[in-house]
Protein backbone atom coordinates (compact mmCIF):
# COMPACT_ATOMS: atom_id res chain seq x y z
CA UNK A 1 0.00 0.00 0.00
CA UNK A 2 2.99 2.33 1.14
CA UNK A 3 4.61 1.70 -2.09
CA UNK A 4 1.38 2.01 -4.32
CA UNK A 5 0.46 5.57 -2.65
CA UNK A 6 4.33 6.83 -3.10
CA UNK A 7 4.39 5.95 -6.53
CA UNK A 8 1.21 7.55 -7.04
CA UNK A 9 2.78 11.09 -5.37
CA UNK A 10 5.88 10.89 -7.59
CA UNK A 11 3.59 10.24 -11.05
CA UNK A 12 0.51 11.97 -10.42
CA UNK A 13 1.36 14.82 -8.06
CA UNK A 14 4.42 15.85 -8.95
CA UNK A 15 3.43 18.46 -11.32
CA UNK A 16 0.70 19.48 -9.76
CA UNK A 17 2.71 20.93 -6.55
CA UNK A 18 5.27 22.29 -8.84
CA UNK A 19 2.27 24.38 -10.60
CA UNK A 20 0.68 25.45 -7.46
CA UNK A 21 3.80 26.17 -5.59
CA UNK A 22 6.04 27.71 -8.21
CA UNK A 23 9.14 27.53 -5.75
CA UNK A 24 11.35 24.23 -6.70
CA UNK A 25 12.83 23.92 -3.27
CA UNK A 26 9.46 23.76 -1.44
CA UNK A 27 7.90 21.55 -3.67
CA UNK A 28 10.39 19.26 -3.22
CA UNK A 29 9.92 19.55 0.35
CA UNK A 30 6.34 18.87 0.24
CA UNK A 31 7.10 16.01 -2.05
CA UNK A 32 9.61 14.22 0.61
CA UNK A 33 6.73 15.01 3.23
CA UNK A 34 4.76 12.95 1.20
CA UNK A 35 6.66 10.38 0.74
CA UNK A 36 7.36 9.76 4.24
CA UNK A 37 3.54 9.77 5.09
CA UNK A 38 3.36 7.44 2.47
CA UNK A 39 6.19 5.04 3.54
CA UNK A 40 3.90 5.12 6.80
CA UNK A 41 0.49 4.67 5.39
CA UNK A 42 -0.53 7.55 6.24
CA UNK A 43 -0.92 9.65 3.02
CA UNK A 44 -4.68 9.77 2.78
CA UNK A 45 -6.31 12.97 1.40
CA UNK A 46 -9.90 13.64 1.87
CA UNK A 47 -12.04 12.66 -0.77
CA UNK A 48 -13.35 15.79 -2.98
CA UNK A 49 -9.93 17.93 -1.44
CA UNK A 50 -7.85 20.27 -4.10
CA UNK A 51 -4.64 19.51 -2.91
CA UNK A 52 -3.12 21.96 -5.63
CA UNK A 53 -6.02 24.47 -5.05
CA UNK A 54 -5.14 24.78 -1.14
CA UNK A 55 -1.60 24.48 -1.34
CA UNK A 56 -1.48 27.25 -4.17
CA UNK A 57 -4.40 29.36 -1.76
CA UNK A 58 -1.74 28.69 1.14
CA UNK A 59 1.69 29.38 -0.87
CA UNK A 60 0.10 32.87 -2.06
CA UNK A 61 -1.00 33.49 1.71
CA UNK A 62 2.62 33.12 3.04
CA UNK A 63 4.23 34.93 -0.26
CA UNK A 64 2.14 38.24 0.62
CA UNK A 65 2.96 38.02 4.29
CA UNK A 66 6.39 37.58 4.22
CA UNK A 67 6.62 34.06 5.73
CA UNK A 68 8.49 32.03 3.11
CA UNK A 69 11.69 34.47 4.18
CA UNK A 70 11.76 33.61 7.56
CA UNK A 71 11.42 29.91 7.70
CA UNK A 72 13.51 27.00 6.46
CA UNK A 73 12.05 24.92 3.30
CA UNK A 74 12.02 22.14 5.00
CA UNK A 75 9.39 23.66 7.41
CA UNK A 76 7.46 24.97 5.13
CA UNK A 77 6.61 21.85 3.41
CA UNK A 78 6.04 19.86 6.31
CA UNK A 79 3.34 22.91 7.30
CA UNK A 80 1.69 22.81 4.35
CA UNK A 81 1.74 18.60 4.10
CA UNK A 82 0.16 18.75 7.01
CA UNK A 83 -2.77 21.17 5.90
CA UNK A 84 -3.49 19.12 2.33
CA UNK A 85 -3.35 15.90 4.98
CA UNK A 86 -6.28 16.92 7.42
CA UNK A 87 -7.94 18.52 4.67
CA UNK A 88 -8.09 22.16 6.48
CA UNK A 89 -9.12 25.18 3.47
CA UNK A 90 -7.43 28.07 4.30
CA UNK A 91 -9.63 30.33 2.81
CA UNK A 92 -12.07 29.97 4.57
CA UNK A 93 -9.93 30.40 7.63
CA UNK A 94 -9.54 26.85 8.70
CA UNK A 95 -5.79 27.62 9.39
CA UNK A 96 -2.62 29.58 9.51
CA UNK A 97 0.57 29.78 9.65
CA UNK A 98 3.49 30.98 12.14
CA UNK A 99 7.42 31.10 11.95
CA UNK A 100 8.98 30.11 15.62
CA UNK A 101 12.56 30.00 15.28
CA UNK A 102 12.75 29.50 11.44
CA UNK A 103 10.30 26.71 11.83
CA UNK A 104 6.94 27.54 10.28
CA UNK A 105 4.23 25.66 12.41
CA UNK A 106 0.23 25.00 10.85
CA UNK A 107 -2.35 26.15 13.14
CA UNK A 108 -5.74 25.70 13.09
CA UNK A 109 -8.59 28.05 13.86
CA UNK A 110 -11.45 26.99 16.04
CA UNK A 111 -13.71 26.65 12.44
CA UNK A 112 -10.49 24.28 11.55
CA UNK A 113 -10.70 21.71 14.67
CA UNK A 114 -14.65 21.54 13.90
CA UNK A 115 -14.21 21.01 10.36
CA UNK A 116 -11.35 17.98 10.69
CA UNK A 117 -13.62 17.00 14.08
CA UNK A 118 -16.64 16.43 10.80
CA UNK A 119 -14.06 14.97 8.24
CA UNK A 120 -13.87 12.13 10.20
CA UNK A 121 -17.11 11.30 9.99
CA UNK A 122 -16.54 10.44 13.60
CA UNK A 123 -19.42 13.11 14.52
CA UNK A 124 -21.84 14.89 12.72
CA UNK A 125 -20.75 18.78 14.19
CA UNK A 126 -19.45 20.66 16.95
CA UNK A 127 -20.19 24.05 18.32
CA UNK A 128 -18.42 25.94 21.59
CA UNK A 129 -20.17 28.92 23.58
CA UNK A 130 -18.55 30.82 25.69
CA UNK A 131 -19.70 32.33 29.23
CA UNK A 132 -19.41 35.63 30.32
CA UNK A 133 -19.75 37.53 34.02
CA UNK A 134 -23.21 37.72 34.92
CA UNK A 135 -24.43 34.93 32.42
CA UNK A 136 -26.76 32.59 33.79
CA UNK A 137 -25.79 29.02 33.41
CA UNK A 138 -26.44 25.35 35.02
CA UNK A 139 -24.48 22.61 34.78
CA UNK A 140 -26.23 18.91 35.61
CA UNK A 141 -25.11 15.42 34.85
CA UNK A 142 -26.82 12.80 32.45
CA UNK A 143 -27.23 9.16 33.21
CA UNK A 144 -23.40 8.55 32.55
CA UNK A 145 -22.29 10.52 34.62
CA UNK A 146 -21.33 13.43 32.13
CA UNK A 147 -21.29 16.98 33.30
CA UNK A 148 -23.59 18.80 30.55
CA UNK A 149 -24.94 22.04 30.48
CA UNK A 150 -28.47 22.22 30.78
CA UNK A 151 -29.30 25.78 30.25
CA UNK A 152 -27.95 28.91 29.17
CA UNK A 153 -29.06 32.79 29.38
CA UNK A 154 -26.93 35.59 28.56
CA UNK A 155 -27.21 39.10 27.94
CA UNK A 156 -25.77 41.41 25.39
CA UNK A 157 -23.83 43.85 27.47
CA UNK A 158 -22.44 40.92 29.68
CA UNK A 159 -20.33 40.01 26.52
CA UNK A 160 -18.33 43.30 27.36
CA UNK A 161 -17.47 41.51 31.05
CA UNK A 162 -14.97 39.48 31.87
CA UNK A 163 -15.01 35.56 30.55
CA UNK A 164 -15.47 33.13 33.25
CA UNK A 165 -15.34 29.83 31.10
CA UNK A 166 -16.61 28.26 28.32
CA UNK A 167 -17.90 24.75 27.05
CA UNK A 168 -18.50 22.58 23.89
CA UNK A 169 -20.69 19.59 22.41
CA UNK A 170 -20.30 17.43 19.96
CA UNK A 171 -23.10 15.57 18.32
CA UNK A 172 -22.46 12.06 17.40
CA UNK A 173 -23.84 10.18 14.76
CA UNK A 174 -26.91 8.26 16.76
CA UNK A 175 -27.91 11.83 18.22
CA UNK A 176 -26.21 11.91 21.58
CA UNK A 177 -24.06 14.94 22.68
CA UNK A 178 -20.70 14.25 24.21
CA UNK A 179 -19.83 17.76 26.55
CA UNK A 180 -16.73 19.42 27.74
CA UNK A 181 -16.80 22.58 30.05
CA UNK A 182 -13.33 24.71 31.16
CA UNK A 183 -13.40 26.93 33.50
CA UNK A 184 -11.35 30.20 32.80
CA UNK A 185 -8.19 29.35 35.09
CA UNK A 186 -8.15 25.85 33.12
CA UNK A 187 -8.27 27.84 29.45
CA UNK A 188 -5.33 30.60 31.01
CA UNK A 189 -3.59 27.16 31.74
CA UNK A 190 -3.66 25.69 28.23
CA UNK A 191 -3.04 29.49 26.92
CA UNK A 192 -0.03 29.64 29.27
CA UNK A 193 1.82 26.58 26.78
CA UNK A 194 1.51 28.80 24.21
CA UNK A 195 4.71 28.86 22.00
CA UNK A 196 3.75 32.19 21.00
CA UNK A 197 5.37 34.31 23.63
CA UNK A 198 3.00 37.17 23.88
CA UNK A 199 -0.19 35.36 22.98
CA UNK A 200 -1.75 38.35 20.72
CA UNK A 201 -4.34 35.85 19.40
CA UNK A 202 -5.86 35.05 23.23
CA UNK A 203 -5.32 39.20 23.93
CA UNK A 204 -7.22 40.42 20.76
CA UNK A 205 -9.90 37.78 20.48
CA UNK A 206 -10.23 36.07 23.72
CA UNK A 207 -13.26 34.61 22.74
CA UNK A 208 -12.89 32.46 19.85
CA UNK A 209 -9.93 31.63 21.56
CA UNK A 210 -11.84 30.29 24.20
CA UNK A 211 -13.67 28.65 22.16
CA UNK A 212 -10.78 27.16 20.37
CA UNK A 213 -9.42 25.68 23.65
CA UNK A 214 -12.81 23.96 24.58
CA UNK A 215 -13.54 22.88 21.17
CA UNK A 216 -9.85 21.23 20.88
CA UNK A 217 -9.86 19.90 24.24
CA UNK A 218 -13.14 18.17 22.82
CA UNK A 219 -12.24 16.66 19.63
CA UNK A 220 -9.00 15.38 20.88
CA UNK A 221 -10.68 13.26 23.25
CA UNK A 222 -13.19 12.04 20.98
CA UNK A 223 -10.38 11.09 18.76
CA UNK A 224 -8.12 9.15 20.83
CA UNK A 225 -10.62 7.27 22.75
CA UNK A 226 -12.88 6.14 19.94
CA UNK A 227 -13.73 2.90 19.84
CA UNK A 228 -14.59 2.33 16.46
CA UNK A 229 -12.52 0.97 13.81
CA UNK A 230 -11.16 3.65 11.78
CA UNK A 231 -10.33 3.57 7.97
CA UNK A 232 -7.19 4.39 6.52
CA UNK A 233 -8.20 8.04 6.07
CA UNK A 234 -9.73 8.64 9.44
CA UNK A 235 -6.66 7.24 10.90
CA UNK A 236 -4.24 9.54 8.57
CA UNK A 237 -6.21 13.01 9.68
CA UNK A 238 -6.40 11.88 12.94
CA UNK A 239 -2.20 11.38 13.45
CA UNK A 240 -2.04 14.19 11.69
CA UNK A 241 -4.36 16.21 13.98
CA UNK A 242 -2.09 15.07 16.88
CA UNK A 243 0.88 15.76 15.30
CA UNK A 244 0.12 19.82 14.67
CA UNK A 245 -1.36 19.89 17.86
CA UNK A 246 1.41 18.64 19.61
CA UNK A 247 3.68 21.20 17.83
CA UNK A 248 1.61 24.52 18.84
CA UNK A 249 2.37 23.58 22.47
CA UNK A 250 5.47 23.88 24.88
CA UNK A 251 4.99 21.65 27.50
CA UNK A 252 7.55 22.20 29.21
CA UNK A 253 6.06 25.82 30.34
CA UNK A 254 4.13 25.80 33.43
CA UNK A 255 2.89 23.20 35.85
CA UNK A 256 2.63 19.59 34.64
CA UNK A 257 -0.56 18.69 33.12
CA UNK A 258 -0.95 15.12 35.04
CA UNK A 259 -0.63 17.39 38.55
CA UNK A 260 -3.23 20.44 37.38
CA UNK A 261 -4.42 20.05 33.83
CA UNK A 262 -7.37 18.08 34.39
CA UNK A 263 -10.73 17.89 33.11
CA UNK A 264 -13.77 15.41 32.31
CA UNK A 265 -15.28 14.55 29.19
CA UNK A 266 -17.73 11.31 29.12
CA UNK A 267 -16.83 10.50 32.71
CA UNK A 268 -12.82 10.06 31.62
CA UNK A 269 -10.14 12.25 33.18
CA UNK A 270 -7.42 13.68 30.57
CA UNK A 271 -4.74 15.32 30.77
CA UNK A 272 -4.79 19.21 29.76
CA UNK A 273 -2.99 19.51 26.16
CA UNK A 274 -1.92 15.21 25.93
CA UNK A 275 -5.15 13.94 25.41
CA UNK A 276 -3.83 11.12 27.96
CA UNK A 277 -6.59 9.29 30.13
CA UNK A 278 -5.10 9.32 33.40
CA UNK A 279 -8.55 7.73 35.45
CA UNK A 280 -11.68 6.57 35.01
CA UNK A 281 -13.61 8.49 36.85
CA UNK A 282 -15.41 12.22 37.30
CA UNK A 283 -14.25 15.32 38.94
CA UNK A 284 -16.09 16.78 41.47
CA UNK A 285 -18.84 19.06 39.70
CA UNK A 286 -17.95 23.12 39.72
CA UNK A 287 -19.88 24.86 42.54
CA UNK A 288 -22.65 26.84 41.88
CA UNK A 289 -21.81 28.06 38.26
CA UNK A 290 -25.26 28.37 36.29
CA UNK A 291 -26.33 29.76 32.10
CA UNK A 292 -29.19 30.34 29.09
CA UNK A 293 -28.89 30.13 25.36
CA UNK A 294 -30.17 26.92 23.93
CA UNK A 295 -27.13 24.72 23.18
CA UNK A 296 -29.84 22.63 20.53
CA UNK A 297 -29.81 25.54 17.48
CA UNK A 298 -27.14 27.89 18.49
CA UNK A 299 -26.15 30.19 15.78
CA UNK A 300 -22.85 30.55 14.40
CA UNK A 301 -20.34 32.17 15.69
CA UNK A 302 -17.83 33.82 13.66
CA UNK A 303 -13.72 34.65 14.00
CA UNK A 304 -12.80 37.71 12.78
Amino acid sequence: MAEENTALVAKQQKQEIANAIGNGTIADSILNSFNKLAHQGQLVFPKGYSVGNQLKLMYTSLSQNGSLAKATSVSIGEALTEAVVQGLEIDKRQCYFIVYDKKMTMFRSYHGDVAVAKRTGLVKDVRARVIYEGDEYEIDTDELGEEIIVNHRTRLENHDKAIIGAYAWAVCLDGSKRFCIMTKNEIDKSWSKSKDPNRTSQKDFPQEMAKRSVIRRLVKTIFNTSSTELSEEQQAIISSYNRTTEDEYDNSKGDSPKNNGKTTVKNIVIDDDSGEIIENKPQEEPQEEVIDVDVETPAEEKAD
